[in-house]
């Protein structure tokens, strides 16, 4: 299949399913999943009906070493644990009419042995999202559903194996209405529901939004428009309102986008004793994206007064490139952050190297606490025949407290991979993944290498849009 160093630069992030019906559910569609991706079938390039834009996947099987070292106040402790395992993803962008779908799933099934104690243990994992959307410009009416499944790090800090963490899963729907004042202006009613379902210590949230939005093209490339919204959520009896207005411009350039928003928050939380606090902010972002045929470059800038559980019934994204690693459950806060993306095939003609960094600041309106959050990562893809290729990449993440030069908590992740194609949907690749954790926490220190053969089946099929 295709090989796209940004998908995978994005695609780097699993979660832990922790309840035994759902880890039986998950057995069986990875199962399912990966036999039909691996059985021996020619569908590379297939084409599909016309109303199908792409669809695109792979199934694997693996075999792994794992070691782990852990720092403890005698010395260090180790533990070594051949694996095997089997893995798919799927994802694609179907469209019939007004009609579309976008997808991108990807799950992990695997058992450890442990070599000194002899215990057997199982982990599956499932991550992704799913949009479809119902738009037809001749009508006024239009609604969507979603779905997200992701992993969540709480305060637990960061772990060793991301598979480890808590696992959500979120539905939203919703539904808008759009008048026609003028030849050049437009005004939208709508209104999105979210909620969500978390498995371990998770607790289950819920939120709904209506908003209105008023806008008008000014130009042939640029539009203006204004933008208000009322959300409501609920999570373990806290529930919160939150009222926003933000005047928003966007330009289309000849080298890419411009966009900048400015308005401001009003939140009113409401606590299970009957105290009731006030907060307000005010908000925008700022976005430009530079684009050419073989670079592109962003950077973008936001600042909004949120909690965990609004962010269920605000806007879904419908392109899935940079879905996180991990998400957090957050409180009401205050939140700066800067993201700066970079992805160039101009290093060298068979090369193509990413680079991203992102920092953020979030004050917490309930108990008065800051923090940081930092993300960098470089990855690095080379094509050294046309059968052979080599990646890199590093990611590492931090956590600061109310210093924000003071690390607490951080882990660097360096992943290497060699892959050979055996036939025109079928490779080979051998792959060494080493994680360090360093923790000024109360815990250990900890570092693991993992050395992993996997065999993969992939396929492609492509048809036109109606």
């Amino acid at each position: 299949m295709p090989w796209d160093l940004t998908n995978f630069q994005a695609w780097f992030f699993r979660s832990n399913l922790m309840d035994l019906r759902d880890r039986k559910a998950t057995r069986h569609l990875l199962f399912s999943v990966c036999v039909a991706c691996l059985w021996p079938i020619n569908v590379v390039g297939q084409s599909l009906s016309e109303s199908v834009t792409q669809v695109s996947g792979s199934g694997s099987v693996f075999t792994a070493l794992t070691h782990t070292r852990t720092d403890t106040a005698t010395g260090t402790d180790t533990n070594t644990e051949p694996s095997l395992g089997v893995s798919g993803n799927v994802g694609g962008q179907l469209e019939s009419g007004a009609n579309s779908l976008a997808l991108q799933y990807g799950g992990t099934l695997e058992t450890r042995r442990d070599l000194t104690g002899g215990d057997q243990t199982d982990s599956s994992s499932v991550t992704g999202a799913s949009r479809y959307t119902h738009f037809d410009p001749a009508s006024r009416f239009d609604f969507n559903l979603g779905h997200t499944v992701s992993s969540v790090r709480n305060n637990t800090g960061f772990v060793i194996n991301p598979s480890s963490y808590d696992t959500q899963n979120t539905l939203s729907a919703g539904a808008g209405l759009r008048f026609f004042p003028g030849d050049l202006s437009t005004l939208r009613f709508s209104g999105q529901a979210g909620k969500s379902f978390g498995s371990g210590d998770l607790d289950d949230q819920e939120s709904f939004t209506a908003s209105s939005e008023l806008s008008r093209r000014l130009s042939e490339r640029s539009t203006g428009s204004l933008v208000g919204s009322r959300s409501w959520s609920d999570e373990d009896g806290v529930d919160i309102t939150i009222d926003s207005a933000q005047l928003v411009y966007e330009l289309l350039l000849e080298n890419g986008t411009f966009s900048i928003g400015a308005g401001a928050s009003r939140a009113d939380t409401e606590f299970p004793d009957g105290t009731i606090t006030e907060s307000d902010a005010g908000t925008g972002f700022l976005d430009r994206t530079w684009v050419a045929s073989d670079w592109r470059t962003s950077i973008q800038y936001n600042r909004r007064l949120s909690d965990s559980a609004t962010d269920l019934s605000l806007d879904f994204p419908e392109i899935f490139d940079f879905l996180p690693d991990t998400i957090r459950i957050r409180d009401l806060v205050v939140s700066d952050s800067v993201l700066v993306t970079h992805n160039t095939s101009r290093l060298c003609s068979a090369c193509a190297l990413g680079v991203a960094a992102e920092a953020a600041v979030f004050e917490s309106q309930i108990t008065g606490a800051t923090t940081h959050e930092y993300t960098a990562s470089v990855s690095l893809g080379i094509e050294l025949t046309a059968l052979q290729r080599l990646s890199f990449a590093y990611i590492w993440q931090g956590d600061a407290g109310e210093k924000a030069g003071t690390i607490i908590d951080q882990i660097h992740r360096f992943n290497t991979s060699w892959t050979r194609q055996l036939a025109e949907d079928t490779s080979f690749s051998v792959q060494l993944n080493q994680s360090y954790l360093r923790s000024r926490l109360a815990r250990s220190d900890q570092e693991q290498f993992v050395l992993r053969l996997v065999l993969t089946k992939g396929f492609s099929l492509t048809g036109q849009p109606k």
